[in-house]
């Protein structure tokens, strides 16, 4: 949509927006309740999506993300003032542009790319943070004349000129309670944040990888409504096929198995000229065949929604180390982080010595957390070693090891909880790329970063959300006898790297195309030699995820003259 730095200019907005006492709405996404909000906001049982969003701005203003629950974008104009706001999470992105008579907003980013010409001049600081860590936090997009709502923040417009601002400050006053009550209100949460996301309309279906995660959300959906269960199975490749787990979780909840042979429809099946605009480099690049097979089997189903487990590794803890030692240190109560760090050492797996806990998680995670360094699970490996074909003046030029150690700007006051908040932002991240290429024909939702999941995460006292003696304790035994009994048991997970790494041997027109002129190298990120080495195995390749962004990032950069001719603000 085209909001104008002048009246009387006219807002100008695709699809038509809904008419609202005055104000036009346009809304993308779901409400996770919105026979409540009606309640809430005095509306009529027969009130709108639209009606529900601006009385919702009305009465609680910034604060309408912490009480409008879903996963969505909205604008609501008045006159020649707007406003911008979307789920807590950032969930459905919202990008905005500046034009020269106004700023121009949109759902889309291909197509905001589009109506602005944004593709001639690309962001390098975010392309530096794919490179370096596979990921940007900020407000950046690929593109330098187009940015995005970040987690918790809103926007407001006056006469076409934006500002944004921060909306979410997290709380990390721990809940009070037994393990037991910690448990129980774990599962409530869930089965809460779950019954949310379910449609009223049809039966959904759930991604199952065989995780805890996947199984814990498909158990709950199932205890709801009948589901459909959709996974990906590796039968030629033991090392990342997971079929015997998916079993498990479904011989204690039946639900319609689906599998779909990832051999036939693997990475690298489709491409790499997938002869359409791009408008991000993501993991949907190299997943071309995968997601339109996953796509024909929900539409044969006639599926709308799928719901997934993304964003449960950090909501359950998953491999958090004992960062509450930090602020042991912090505070100076050093007979209790003696003592803490003794535990760790006798109960912890593999055994390390208390002095390698003080220093790993204590002395280490206190420098981190007072310099905004990241407390992510694993210390960055150092770029030369992660990704050895880059340039090595490009390497330095950009800071590529320090951009490596990058964390979120949302800040909180102890050590444990900026490790939790930084692991919960990272899993929102990787669940918005999604809609970066969304899926077409059905709805895609993230239950495990429900806001009411999140507080909870926050708020779950140190000594319950790390355990020395098992990962996720609490999540496991709040699922106990809901979940496969097999599955809460796993210590585990396989990566498909085997199952990937064989794709793109077994396509070798990859090979051809990334070695053919390659964009990367001819604006400087890559060394050729080194680059030509790895594509025919003759170098390092390094990490296989870095290796994987880069590839994501030369299709992209040759796609780019897809974009097309505006159309809508011309």
């Amino acid at each position: 949509m085209a909001l104008p730095a002048q009246e009387p200019a006219a807002v100008r907005g695709w699809p038509q927006p809904e008419a609202v006492s005055g104000s036009a709405v346009w809304f993308h996404g779901y409400l996770a309740n919105p026979a409540l909000l009606r309640r809430e906001l005095n509306l009529p049982t027969s009130a709108s999506v639209g009606q529900i969003v601006a009385a919702g701005w009305q009465r609680w203003h910034e604060d309408a993300a912490e009480r409008i629950v879903g996963e969505y974008a909205a604008v609501l104009v008045r006159g020649p003032d707007a406003k911008l706001f979307g789920d807590r999470m950032g969930l459905r992105p919202l990008y905005c542009a500046s034009v020269p008579n106004g700023t121009v907003v949109s759902t889309d980013l291909a197509a905001l790319v589009r109506e602005t010409g944004a593709w001639r001049e690309l962001d390098e600081d975010y392309l530096a943070d794919l490179f370096s860590a596979g990921l940007h936090l900020g407000h950046r997009t690929p593109y330098r004349n187009i940015r995005r709502l970040q987690v918790g923040e809103f926007g407001t417009c006056q006469t076409g000129r934006l500002q944004l601002r921060r909306g979410w400050q997290p709380s990390t006053e721990p809940l009070i309670g037994t393990f037991e009550e910690h448990r129980e209100r774990l599962r409530d949460t869930v089965e809460h944040a779950v019954a949310c996301a379910m449609p009223t309309e049809d039966t959904p279906a759930v991604e199952l990888s065989g995780g805890l995660d996947t199984s814990t959300v498909l158990a709950v959906a199932a205890g709801i409504a009948p589901v459909h269960a959709l996974s990906f199975v590796h039968p030629g490749h033991p090392g990342s096929d997971e079929s015997s787990w998916m079993r498990a979780a479904l011989e204690t909840t039946p639900a319609s198995w689906h599998p779909i042979d990832a051999s036939a429809h693997g990475t690298f099946t489709d491409g790499p000229d997938l002869g359409v605009f791009l408008p991000a480099p993501t993991r949907r690049i190299l997943n071309w065949a995968p997601s339109a097979a996953e796509e024909s089997v929900a539409r044969q189903l006639g599926v709308s929604t799928v719901l997934t487990g993304e964003g449960g590794d950090a909501v359950f803890f998953a491999g958090l180390l004992p960062w509450y030692l930090a602020d042991l240190l912090r505070t100076g109560r050093l007979r209790h982080l003696r003592r803490e760090s003794l535990r760790w050492s006798t109960q912890a797996e593999p055994g390390r010595s208390a002095p390698f806990w003080i220093r790993r998680a204590a002395v280490d995670g206190l420098r981190r957390w007072r310099s905004g360094r990241t407390l992510a699970l694993e210390a960055p490996r150092p770029v030369t070693t992660a990704a050895p074909w880059l340039h090595r003046d490009y390497v330095e030029r950009h800071r590529l090891q320090s951009r490596a150690q990058f964390t979120t700007g949302i800040r909180v006051p102890t050590v444990h909880g900026q490790a939790v908040l930084e692991n919960i932002v990272r899993g929102a991240e990787f669940a918005r790329s999604r809609h970066l290429s969304p899926p077409t024909g059905f709805d895609l939702r993230h239950p495990l970063l429900n806001p009411a999941l999140v507080d909870l995460a926050m708020a779950t006292p140190c000594e319950v959300a790390a355990d020395p003696r098992i990962d996720r304790a609490v999540q496991r035994y709040a699922f106990a006898g809901v979940v496969s009994d097999t599955v809460l048991r796993r210590r585990s997970k396989p990566l498909a790297d085997e199952a990937i790494l064989q794709g793109f041997e077994s396509h070798p027109r990859w090979r051809s195309y990334l070695g053919e002129n390659p964009q990367i190298v001819e604006r400087g990120y890559v060394d050729a030699a080194a680059w030509g080495d790895a594509l025919h195995g003759a170098g390092r390749i390094g990490g296989v995820t870095q290796f994987y962004n880069a590839i994501q990032i030369e299709v992209w950069l040759r796609h780019l003259h897809r974009v097309g001719r505006p159309e809508l603000l011309t």
